[in-house]
C-alpha cells in the first residue's frame, strides 16, 4: 500500500511540475503566440545512456520549426530492448542531462504507465493530456524510417504526430526518399542537425571495457556523473 502510494505521489508530483513549467514558459511568450496550439518535438527512447547527439537533435529541432518545447520520454519497459538499467536511473539520467535549457522537459508518461512502452499509447496520452489541437511531432533517427510502419498501429501515429526524421552516420535523404518510406498522406520534415554516429551502445561499451573517459566529450558531465557514482554499465 505504501509503495502504490509513494509512485502515485511521485507521478502527481511529476506531472504537476511539467505543467507548471510549461504554462510558465507559456505566459512569457507574446500574446498572439500564446494563444496558439502548443507544438511540442518529442524526443523519445531508452536513453541507456542519454548523450549529446540526443540534446543536440532536440535543440535543432525546437530551433528549425519554431516549437514551444522539445520533451524527452524515456521508455518505462521497451517492447524491443532487453538489458537497459533502471527506469529511475535512466529519468535522472535525462533530468541532468537536459538541466539549464527552459525549452527541454522531461516526461514520465511511460515510465509510470503499466505494461510494455508503445508510441501510439504515448502520442494518444499526450493528446488527451495537453488537448486534441497540440501539435506533436516525433522525432526519429533516419535509420528508425525503414522499421517505423512496422510499429504498433502505426497508421495511428501518422495521424497523431508529424515525423521529423534525424540524419545519422554521415547519411543524407531526400524528401522524396522519405515520402518513399512513408503513407501518402503522413506529415513529416528532415531536421537540419550535425550527422552522428554516436550511439548509446557504443557510450556503455567504453564503460564496460574500462575506458570510461572515452565518453567525456559525448555525455553530459551531469550524467556522467550518475553513471560513475551508481557504478552504472560496469558489467
Amino acid at each position: 500500500m505504501k509503495d502504490a502510494f509513494q509512485q502515485w505521489w511521485r507521478r502527481t508530483q511529476s506531472q504537476l511540475a511539467l505543467s507548471l513549467t510549461m504554462w510558465a514558459a507559456r505566459r512569457r511568450l507574446p500574446r498572439a503566440v500564446r494563444n496558439r496550439p502548443l507544438k511540442i518535438a518529442l524526443s523519445m527512447g531508452t536513453f541507456n545512456p542519454i548523450h549529446m547527439w540526443h540534446l543536440q537533435v532536440g535543440q535543432c529541432a525546437w530551433d528549425q520549426f519554431d516549437l514551444d518545447f522539445t520533451m524527452f520520454i524515456p521508455n518505462g519497459d521497451p517492447p524491443h530492448k532487453d538489458g537497459v538499467v533502471d527506469k529511475e536511473f535512466r529519468y535522472q539520467m535525462v533530468l541532468a542531462g537536459i538541466r539549464g535549457n527552459p525549452r527541454f522537459k522531461a516526461s514520465r508518461i511511460e515510465l509510470d504507465r503499466t505494461g510494455k512502452s508503445y508510441t501510439v499509447d504515448t502520442l494518444r496520452g499526450l493528446k488527451k493530456r495537453y488537448g486534441a489541437k497540440v501539435e506533436l511531432n516525433l522525432i526519429i533517427g533516419l535509420d528508425n524510417l525503414e522499421g517505423i510502419k512496422r510499429w504498433r498501429e502505426a497508421d495511428e501515429i501518422f495521424k497523431l504526430a508529424r515525423i521529423l526524421v534525424a540524419p545519422r552516420n554521415a547519411e543524407t535523404i531526400t524528401r522524396e526518399q522519405i515520402a518513399a518510406e512513408l503513407p501518402a498522406d503522413a506529415k513529416f520534415d528532415i531536421i537540419d542537425c550535425p550527422n552522428s554516429d554516436i550511439s548509446s551502445t557504443t557510450i556503455r561499451n567504453w564503460i564496460k571495457s574500462g575506458r570510461a573517459r572515452s565518453a567525456d566529450y559525448v555525455v553530459p558531465n551531469a550524467v556522467r556523473k550518475i553513471i560513475t557514482k551508481n557504478g552504472l554499465y560496469l558489467r
